[in-house]
């Protein structure tokens, strides 16, 4: 069981716990532990071993004996035990956008609620405001979360089937010594997926069956015919391995990757079938058109714009010289604003803008403005020691309810990079939101505005915006927005990127790291940026340190 594993388990106990009202003491030290333990760097298995686990900062005797039980039993007894108090459906509730453990706990306590069905018919029959703090407000958001809920997609959210597809891949690889490639919406780097698609050059499935037997993340084999195996996976969902003639082998995988409206117009141009081939961009030569990336195979006029040798520049990581909204361990990060920069430094960046958050997102450990100068003082130090990338002092500035910048406009000044962000009233009416985002990309001193919805998906649904309006404003002030790479995030998403880019509007992909593994997640705003069409000139961090410059200085 790996780390995370384990601190799920231990937040779903501290949401339990605080579900039936224990004291916030014994809630928030299971809740500091399930942080402690998601980002220790190794796994706990060898600590619980040797004994050791008291020597992670914020892990007791206790909460050691709990943590060892779940990584050597897959379960935690004291969860079962409280599942025996209280309806396990009341878990269900925490899905809805808003509704946290505590008030779930008074939904049940107070008013018999169990299930989501029951809070439905409950805010629709005005019964909440027996509560007290309850009135038809907080009813409508209630509904409005539910619906949400309902309109989830249920799918594998990109971030969780990407890794497992990759590793998938790697096995199948290593195990028959064959050509492997990952397909479907994975490959195409859709935000949610279905299920995980692969291609594997081979006669016999009967030998696939056997390798994803042994594969990691693979739970059950479900499915072995002439075409394909199928097997269950430990995430949810499933993984389809299709078997293909080696000499046909890119055929396949041309047709396992595109949406149906890509493949069925490239059978269209083939004349009904297409050609038997073993290479990817010998088929689209064979069709008269250059190799179009998987994704944009999505049947949104990419063949004819590839027929016409309009297709947008290729995108990839390489380009991107720097990113511009992370985070250390000054405010929630996990990271030293130095290891940062060798980390950085590692990747060939030749920036990096250390983007903490300000002090009035307290939960976040925001920064006050004499810590922020203190700061400021370190980046600094830092930069001697790292003159191979250039650290810019940044901050994350909090947009405030009313429109208002958390820093004053003076400390603003002295900033290297503003990055504005709203955390809060997001679901305020679309004509709040509006003056809000609009003021905001008015302001003189900021430069980015980041995840610029607040989505995070199939859990929290965006802010609602007049997206031409948004778009035609960061154009006229030459305000960047950002593709957040964060693949919880994704936010622009690629709908609204390609509309900020056709309007002109310079995008920023950024990781929003929080620790150092986590830089490596601008992968995925660079995929949300190809499917938008975007390519390097259109993204403000492909620019070169003094080009970087020269647009902050505008």
């Amino acid at each position: 069981m790996d780390n995370r594993a384990v601190a799920d388990q231990l937040r779903q106990f501290a949401d339990l716990l605080e579900i039936k009202g224990e004291n916030s003491f014994r809630v928030n030290a299971y809740r500091r532990a399930a942080e402690a333990v998601e980002r220790h760097p190794e796994p706990l298995a060898a600590r619980v071993a040797q004994g050791t686990l008291t020597e992670i900062e914020g892990i007791g005797p206790g909460l050691a004996a709990a943590i060892a039980e779940i990584v050597e039993t897959g379960r935690y007894s004291a969860t079962e035990e409280l599942l025996d108090e209280i309806p396990a459906t009341l878990l269900t509730l925490l899905g809805i956008p808003g509704v946290g453990p505590k008030t779930v706990g008074r939904l049940y306590r107070e008013l018999g609620i169990t299930n989501l069905v029951q809070l439905e018919a409950a805010a629709r029959s005005g019964q909440l405001r027996q509560l007290r703090g309850f009135g038809p407000r907080q009813e409508a958001r209630i509904l409005e979360g539910i619906a949400f809920l309902n309109r989830r997609s249920n799918r594998l959210p990109l971030g969780a089937a990407d890794p497992v597809a990759r590793r998938l891949v790697e096995h199948l690889r290593c195990a028959l010594g064959i050509a492997v490639e990952c397909a479907g919406s994975v490959r195409r780097q859709c935000e949610t997926v279905g299920n995980i698609d692969i291609v594997a050059a081979v006669d016999r499935p009967a030998a696939l069956a056997t390798a994803l037997e042994s594969a990691p993340g693979v739970t059950t084999i479900e499915d072995v015919n002439d075409v394909w195996v199928v097997a269950a996976l430990a995430i949810g969902g499933t993984v389809r391995v299709v078997a293909a003639d080696p000499a046909g082998f890119g055929t396949e995988l041309v047709r396992w990757t595109g949406s149906r409206a890509h493949v069925a117009e490239l059978v269209r141009l083939a004349g009904g079938a297409l050609p038997h081939l073993p290479d990817e961009a010998a088929v689209y030569a064979g069709l008269g058109l250059p190799w179009i990336p998987p994704e944009l195979r999505e049947g949104r006029g990419e063949i004819d714009a590839a027929r016409a040798g309009r297709l947008p520049p290729v995108l990839t990581v390489a380009h991107l010289r720097g990113d511009l909204h992370l985070h250390s361990e000054w405010s929630d990060g996990r990271a030293t604003i130095q290891q940062l920069a060798e980390a950085a430094r590692a990747r060939g960046y030749e920036y990096l803008s250390i983007a903490d958050h300000s002090g009035g997102l307290r939960i976040a450990g925001g920064l006050t403005i004499d810590r922020l100068r203190e700061q400021w003082r370190e980046i600094d130090r830092v930069n001697e020691l790292v003159p191979e990338v250039r650290l810019l002092r940044a901050a994350e500035v909090e947009v405030r309810r009313d429109g208002s910048l958390d820093y004053p406009d003076e400390v603003l000044a002295e900033l290297d990079l503003v990055v504005a962000s709203l955390h809060s009233g997001l679901r305020q009416p679309r004509v709040e939101l509006m003056k809000r985002i609009l003021g905001v990309l008015r302001h003189p001193h900021v430069d980015i505005v980041a995840h610029p919805t607040g989505r995070i998906i199939d859990r929290r649904p965006g802010a609602d915006y007049d997206w031409e309006e948004v778009f035609r404003v960061a154009r006229e002030t030459g305000t960047a927005i950002e593709i957040n790479a964060d693949p919880a995030r994704l936010d622009l998403n690629d709908e609204h990127a390609r509309m900020a880019a056709e309007a002109g509007v310079l995008i920023a992909i950024d990781s929003d790291a929080h620790d150092l593994p986590s830089l490596d997640l601008v992968r995925y705003g660079v995929a949300v940026a190809r499917r938008a069409w975007i390519g390097p000139e259109g993204v403000v961090n492909t620019r070169s340190l003094p080009g970087l410059l020269a647009w902050l200085g505008r």
